[in-house]
C-alpha cells in the first residue's frame, strides 16, 4: 500500500510539473477556471490560507525546533513569519480589495508579493545550506526573529508610500514588465540552487520530510512559472500559481514541522511502550525467577513474599507475611542481623541491585542452607521498603569448591599440581625460617617412562602414573605433601625433616616402593624406577625457585649415576651448569661474530697422490675456551638449535672458498657436510641454490655429504632431497658407508655419487678378518652400481695398499695429510696436480 501511494505521489508531482512546462513551452491555451465576479473571493480565500499556513510554519518551527538543524529550521520559522505578514499585505492592497492604508494600486500589491517570494525562498535556502547542529548558533531566537521583521517593515513602508522607488512591476496595457518577470526568474533560480544543495546532503536526505520538501521546492518552482506567464489577473494561469503556491507551503509545512513535532512525540510514545514493556516483563521476571523476593519495610516486618521464598524456606506465605525477617536467619546471626538492619535501610539506594553478600538461610525445619542476599530500596506513601532477593547457592558452592579442587590438583593423579605444592612449599619456607627448621625437597622422575608411553600406549602410562601417586602418599607422615608437577615428575616436601639422612632415609623408602612391578591392565607389568633428586633448606637454599632447581640437578646427577638412585645437591652441580651455559654463551657468541673457520683435509688417488677433492671440516677456536673440539661443540649446537644457522654459515663459506679457487685457477672440488637437522629443511635445495649464486661458484665443484644413517632414517625423504641437489649439478656422497645398514635396492634409487667407507672399517685393516670381508663386499657393491669410492681414516700404507688392491684408489687421512687451513691449501694447489673425477 506504501509502495502504491508513493508510485500516485510521483505521477501528480510529474503532472502538476508539466502543466506549467507546457503552458511556458508550447503556449497551451487554457480555459478560465474562475468566473470574473468571483475571483475577488478566490483570491482572497486563497491568500488567506497561505497566510495561515506560513503563520502555522512560524508558530511550530519557532517553538520546536528541529532537532538536527536548529538554527537553519529557526530561520525557516522566522522567514516563513516574514512571508505570512508581507502575503497579508499583498492581499490587502489587492486593487479589488478597499484601500488599506494608501489607494491600492496593481505596483503595491506586487511589491509585497515579490517581497514575500524572495523571503520564501531564502528561508528554505538556509534552511538547507546552513550545516547541521542541535542548538541554535551565534543568534539568539528573538535576534532571529526581529533580523526577520526589519526587512518586512522596510518592504511595507516602500509598498505604503513609496511605491516608485520600485521600477514598475505590472501595466494595465501591457501586463507584467521584465522587471517583475526577471524577478520571478530569480525566485526560481534561488530554488534551483536549493534543491541541487539538497541533493549533495545526505543526511538531510535520509530525513523523513526530505521528499516532501524536495516536492514542495519542484511546486513552487512551477508556481513562480505561472506567475512570469499571466497576461491578466483572472486568467487560468494567475489562479493555478497561486494553487500551487499554497499547495508548497502545505507541503513544508507538514514536511518540515509537522514532522519535527511528530517524530519526537512518536519516538515519546516508543520510549513510553518500551517502559511497560520492560515493566511488564520485571514483574514477569519476578514471578518466574528462580529468586525468593522479600520486601520488608524498615523494622524488619516482612510485607510481601513470593512463591519462591515458601519454596527456599519451607514456610506458607501466611506464616512469613507480619513477622520479622529474622525468623529466615540462625539464631547465632540474628542480634548482629537486627543491629544492622537500619543502616542498611537507610544508605542502600534506590533500585540498587547487588549490594548485599553470602549469609545462612534457616528453614522451617531448623535446617541452614548458604544463600546469596541482593538488597534494593524503594520509597512509596507508607515510607521506606527494603527489597531482598535471596538465592539458595547451595550448588554453587558445592561447583566452585570442586573447581579449586581441580584448579589445585592434578587430575590423572589426584595430588596436588604445581601452583598448589608452590604455596605450600612457601609456607614451610616461611615456618622454616623463622622457626628454624629444616626443609627438605626430592624431586623424583620415572626412569624410561617414554618408553612405556612409546610401546605400551598412553593409558597404560597413566595407570603406571595413578600406582605411583599411591605408593607415594603411603610413604608419608601428616603434614607432608607428595605433587606433581607434570608428566613423570614428583616433588616431595618435608617441612620438617631432623637432618639429611632422614631424607636419604625416605629416599630410599621411595626407591624400593617403586621396584616393584606395577601391574596395569591386569596384562601387564611394569617396572617403576625412579631418579631422586634432594635439595635442603637452608643449607642449599633459601627460597622457592632456588630449592626447586636445585633439586632438579641433582636428579639429573641421580640419572648420570646410573638411574634408580638419588643424588644430594652439591655446589659441584652448579660449577657444571655454569660451565654448560658459559660453553653455550661462547657458542652462540662465536655464530653471532663469525669465529668459525674452515679446514679442508685433501682426497687424492694413492697411485698418483693427485688431489681429487677437498673434504671441509668446521673448527672453532675460541678467545677464552681456545680450541673446541668439533666433537664437543657441534652436539651443543644441535641441542641448542643453533645447528642449522650453523650449518647455513659452513655450505656459505665453503661454496665462497671454492669459487676463489676456481677463480684462481686451481679448481678443486669441495665436500660439504650436511647435518641431519639440516637435512630435514624443507628449503635445503632453495638455500644451497641461492648460495651457489650469491658466490657464484659452480655446482660441479660441489659435492654434498650426508651419512648413511640419515639418508637411511627416512628413505622418502632422502629421495627427495637428494633429487633436488643433484637438479642443481652438485655431486652427493654417502658418508660413513657401512654404519647404517642400506639395502641395495635403496642405493640404487638415490641419486648417489659416491660412497664414502667409514674409518671405522679402515682401522681393522690387518686385524679384523671379517672386517675385511665387510669392506670387499662394499667396494664390489660400489663398482657394480659404479659408484666413486673414498676411503676415510687411512693412516697406514698397509691399509693404502689394501684397499687398492680391492679397487679403492681414492682416500683421505693422515697418511697424507689431516685438515688444513686454507693458506696451507693454496700452498698445496700450486705444487699438486689436481685429478678429474
Amino acid at each position: 500500500m506504501t509502495g502504491l501511494l508513493r508510485i500516485s505521489a510521483v505521477i501528480a508531482l510529474v503532472l502538476l510539473l508539466a502543466l506549467p512546462l507546457g503552458v511556458w513551452l508550447f503556449d497551451i491555451p487554457l480555459p478560465r477556471l474562475v468566473p470574473a465576479q468571483h475571483m475577488l473571493t478566490f483570491h482572497t480565500v486563497v491568500e488567506m490560507f497561505a497566510v495561515v499556513v506560513a503563520v502555522l510554519v512560524f508558530a511550530v518551527g519557532y517553538h520546536v525546533l528541529d532537532e538536527r538543524r536548529a538554527t537553519g529550521s529557526l530561520w525557516l520559522a522566522c522567514a516563513f513569519l516574514a512571508v505570512g505578514l508581507l502575503d497579508f499585505m499583498h492581499l490587502m492592497a489587492y486593487p479589488p480589495m478597499p484601500d488599506f492604508i494608501t489607494p491600492n494600486t496593481a505596483q503595491q500589491t506586487l511589491i509585497f508579493w515579490m517581497a514575500a517570494r524572495f523571503a520564501a525562498a531564502i528561508g528554505i535556502l538556509l534552511y538547507v545550506a546552513l550545516p547541521p547542529d542541535n542548538t541554535p548558533r551565534l543568534l539568539s531566537r528573538r535576534t532571529m526573529l526581529v533580523a526577520a521583521l526589519l526587512p518586512v517593515a522596510l518592504v511595507f513602508y516602500v509598498g505604503t508610500w513609496k511605491e516608485h522607488w520600485v521600477p514598475p512591476l505590472f501595466l494595465p496595457d501591457v501586463g507584467l514588465t521584465w522587471t517583475k518577470i526577471a524577478l520571478e526568474w530569480v525566485v526560481v533560480l534561488l530554488h534551483v540552487l536549493t534543491l541541487a544543495l539538497m541533493l549533495t546532503q545526505r543526511d538531510l536526505l535520509q530525513r523523513p520530510g526530505a521528499r516532501l520538501l524536495g516536492a514542495a521546492l519542484l511546486v513552487i518552482i512551477a508556481s513562480e512559472l505561472m506567475f512570469t506567464l499571466y497576461r491578466e489577473l483572472s486568467d487560468a494561469v494567475f489562479v493555478l500559481g497561486h494553487v500551487y503556491k499554497v499547495l508548497a507551503y502545505g507541503l513544508i509545512y507538514w514536511g518540515m514541522f509537522l514532522e519535527s513535532v511528530r517524530q519526537p512525540v512518536k519516538r515519546l510514545e516508543e520510549s513510553r511502550r518500551a517502559i511497560e514493556d520492560r515493566e511488564q516483563r520485571y514483574h514477569q521476571l519476578v514471578e518466574s525467577a528462580h529468586d525468593g523476593v522479600i520486601v520488608t519495610d524498615v523494622d524488619g516486618i516482612m510485607r510481601l513474599v513470593n512463591d519462591n521464598v515458601e519454596r527456599l524456606f519451607g514456610y506458607p506465605r501466611r506464616e512469613l507475611v507480619g513477622k520479622p525477617v529474622e525468623m529466615l536467619i540462625p539464631e547465632d546471626f540474628r542480634r548482629n542481623h537486627v543491629r544492622h538492619r537500619f543502616s542498611a535501610a537507610a544508605h542502600t539506594p534506590q533500585r540498587l541491585m547487588g549490594k548485599g553478600g553470602n549469609f545462612r538461610g534457616r528453614r522451617r525445619d531448623g535446617s541452614e542452607f548458604p544463600v546469596e542476599v541482593s538488597l534494593s530500596s524503594f520509597d512509596d506513601e507508607h515510607g521506606r521498603h527494603v527489597t531482598a532477593f535471596v538465592r539458595d547457592i547451595t550448588e554453587r558452592m558445592r561447583d566452585e569448591a570442586r573447581i579449586r579442587h581441580q584448579a589445585l590438583h592434578d587430575d590423572l593423579t589426584g595430588l596436588p599440581n604445581r601452583w598448589l605444592f608452590r604455596d605450600r612449599l612457601g609456607q614451610a619456607l616461611m615456618r622454616a625460617r623463622y622457626e628454624g627448621r629444616m626443609v627438605a625437597l626430592l624431586l623424583l622422575d620415572l626412569d624410561n617412562f617414554k618408553l612405556v608411553n612409546d610401546t605400551l600406549g598412553h593409558q597404560r602410562g597413566d595407570e603406571l602414573l595413578k600406582e605411583v601417586a599411591v605408593r607415594l602418599q603411603s610413604l608419608l607422615r601428616r603434614g607432608e605433601t607428595v605433587a606433581r608437577l607434570g608428566g613423570d615428575e614428583f616433588v616431595v616436601l618435608l617441612p620438617d625433616v631432623e637432618d639429611q639422612a632422614s631424607a636419604a632415609l625416605l629416599a630410599q623408602d621411595i626407591l624400593n616402593v617403586l621396584s616393584a612391578p606395577v601391574v596395569v591392565d591386569t596384562a601387564y607389568q611394569v617396572s617403576s624406577r625412579a631418579s631422586v633428586g634432594i635439595a635442603m633448606h637452608p643449607r642449599d637454599a633459601d627460597d622457592e625457585d632456588t630449592l626447586l632447581r636445585f633439586a632438579d640437578m641433582a636428579m639429573y646427577q641421580a640419572k648420570q649415576n646410573g638411574r634408580n638412585t638419588y643424588a644430594f645437591f652439591s655446589q659441584r652441580l652448579v660449577q657444571q651448569v655454569n660451565d654448560a651455559q658459559r660453553f653455550q654463551d661462547r657458542l652462540k657468541h662465536a655464530l653471532e661474530n663469525d669465529r668459525f673457520s674452515l679446514h679442508y683435509q685433501p682426497q687424492v688417488l694413492g697411485d698418483s697422490g693427485e688431489l681429487v677433492g677437498l673434504e671441509a671440516l668446521l673448527r672453532w677456536e675460541d678467545e677464552e675456551l681456545g680450541v673446541v673440539s668439533p666433537a664437543r661443540f657441534v652436539p651443543e649446537a644441535e641441542s641448542n638449535g643453533l645447528m642449522i644457522p650453523l650449518g647455513d654459515r659452513v655450505m656459505e663459506m665453503a661454496c665462497r672458498q671454492a669459487q676463489a679457487w676456481n677463480a684462481a685457477g686451481t679448481p678443486v672440488r669441495v665436500a660439504i657436510n650436511i647435518s641431519a637437522l639440516q637435512f630435514r629443511q624443507t628449503d635445503l635445495v632453495d638455500k644451497l641454490r641461492t648460495t651457489l649464486q650469491q658466490t657464484g661458484a659452480p655446482a660441479e665443484l660441489i659435492e654434498i655429504e650426508i651419512t648413511e644413517t640419515v639418508a637411511m632414517e627416512d628413505v622418502n625423504l632422502a629421495r627427495t632431497q637428494l633429487r633436488g641437489l643433484h637438479e642443481l649439478g652438485v655431486g652427493i656422497a654417502l658418508d660413513d658407508f657401512g654404519t647404517g645398514y642400506s639395502s641395495l635396492a635403496y642405493l640404487s634409487a638415490l641419486p648417489i655419487n659416491t660412497l664414502k667407507i667409514d674409518g671405522s672399517f679402515v682401522q681393522d685393516i690387518g686385524i679384523n678378518a671379517d672386517v675385511e670381508t665387510i669392506l670387499r663386499a662394499m667396494i664390489n657393491l660400489a663398482r657394480s652400481l659404479r659408484l666413486g669410492l673414498v676411503a676415510e681414516g687411512v693412516e697406514t700404507q698397509e691399509q693404502l695398499h689394501f684397499l687398492q688392491s680391492l679397487g679403492c684408489d681414492v682416500y683421505q687421512g693422515w697418511l697424507h695429510s689431516g685438515a688444513m687451513p686454507v693458506d696451507h691449501i693454496n700452498a698445496l694447489l700450486k705444487t699438486a696436480s689436481v685429478a678429474n673425477r
